[in-house]
């Protein structure tokens, strides 16, 4: 077990703890959470507190209370680092030729699936499985789409008119 992994139980007692724990602060959110139970630094040690205590839902939500700013700047600061991330790679990728690849290797994969479909008799159970990876083909399709041509792509092409 991980801490990601007993954030997602913590969670269940106190969500915003959990969620915290369940990121990159999560080993020392951790620490603060084993003191309390007083066992062991580690995520198997409080996972097994947590079972064995009739009071480990109030015991949580005392630390996400006792705690909340903190869990609220370690959450908002995730947040900042997950968004620049997703800008930065737009950046760093607004002026490729990837956009068009992407559609136009997506859109034959569309084209072929849908023609296998229904220009096609698909072997036996094998018609079901075709649906399921045109849908998911369909999804990163319109992901790809989206993540070239969405707003970024936009104010990309705003700027490049200055």
């Amino acid at each position: 077990m991980n801490w990601s992994e007993l954030g997602k139980t913590i969670a269940g007692y106190a969500p915003l703890l959990g969620g915290v724990v369940g990121g990159p602060a999560g080993a020392g959110i951790g620490s603060v959470i084993a003191s309390a139970f007083g066992v062991e630094d580690n995520p198997n040690a409080v996972l097994n507190a947590i079972k064995k205590d009739p009071q480990a839902a109030i015991k949580l939500k005392k630390i996400e209370l006792d705690h909340k700013v903190e869990l609220e700047k370690i959450t908002l600061k995730m947040a900042k680092i997950e968004i620049g991330d997703k800008q930065n790679a737009r950046v760093n990728n607004k002026h490729s030729n990837m956009p068009a690849v992407l559609s136009v290797v997506l859109t034959i994969f569309i084209i072929g699936i849908v023609s296998a479909l229904f220009y096609t008799e698909p072997p036996e159970g094998a018609r079901e499985v075709l649906f399921m990876l045109l849908g998911v083909v369909i999804k990163e399709w319109s992901n790809s789409l989206h993540y070239w041509y969405g707003t970024t792509r936009s104010s990309a092409n705003k700027d490049m008119k200055k």
